[in-house]
């Protein structure tokens, strides 16, 4: 049985799920969700289609929305998501349960995963102890969704009144394009590209020798997690933390085709 499983990572740990869960299932496919194909992919005949990715202000990624609503798929699939987060899953359910709904198919199954926090904007990396912690009760939640996606199960965690009421009212705040023009580089910077190479925005340029943000930002922060000098800061909130990327993701494994 054909299934393809979409992703939209910026720092790995969408991929990290979407990658262990293709392991556990047959004849996976593995697709990233990015500027780059979003237009090139209009609809999609797999008799099981998965949806991998991170929440965000407690809600769907720009991009993931309008990837959704944007396809056209089997309406007769087995439809699962995942979602990966450092709190919970907010109204992202919800908002593909809608979106599905309009275009006549269903949510089957959806499934949410704790992963280390990557937004550094807003708080430190987690202790190494904490993110292996994750790590392993990754693997084990993997053991558990992998068959119930195998049987065509169904099981559903879209939150409650409460969570989606305040979801709705703090997913209306965010509005990422233009967050970007609070990135900048230290002078630690010396222009390798990796920035513009791992965006899946395609919302970086490298100007002489510098990258420069084009207001189409997703606020995944990848630039600022795959940087190898460490020289992108977000305003002055990152200029003394850490950073954080999925230790079992290799940064080429991000890169898009520019």
């Amino acid at each position: 049985m054909s299934t393809t499983i979409y992703y939209f990572t910026g720092t790995g740990n969408s991929l990290k799920v979407a990658k262990d869960l293709s392991s556990e299932l047959e004849e996976v496919k593995l697709v990233q969700i990015s500027k780059n194909n979003i237009e090139d992919i209009s609809s999609d005949l797999s008799e099981k289609i998965g949806i991998v990715f991170p929440v965000y202000f407690l809600g769907l990624p720009t991009i993931v929305k309008s990837f959704l609503e944007k396809i056209q798929i089997n309406k007769n699939a087995y439809i699962f998501a995942v979602a990966t987060f450092g709190s919970g899953s907010g109204i992202s359910i919800k908002q593909i349960e809608n979106i599905l709904n309009k275009k006549g198919a269903k949510l089957s199954a959806s499934f949410g995963i704790a992963m280390p926090g990557s937004y550094q904007v807003m708080y430190p990396p987690y202790s190494e102890e904490k993110q292996q912690q994750l790590f392993k009760k990754e693997e084990e939640e993997i053991l558990k969704i992998a068959p119930i996606i195998k049987n065509n199960q169904v099981v559903n965690k879209n939150g409650n009144l409460i969570v989606n009421t305040i979801g709705g009212f703090i997913y209306k705040s965010f509005k990422p394009n233009d967050k970007d023009e609070n990135f900048w580089t230290d002078d630690k910077c010396n222009g390798c590209g990796t920035c513009s190479k791992i965006c899946p925005a395609n919302n970086i340029k490298i100007v002489e020798g510098k990258p420069k943000w084009k207001h189409n930002c997703e606020l995944c922060v990848g630039c600022m997690q795959w940087c190898p000098q460490q020289s992108i800061q977000y305003k002055k909130n990152t200029v003394k933390r850490g950073r954080y990327h999925h230790p079992d993701i290799k940064v080429m494994e991000l890169f898009q085709n520019h």
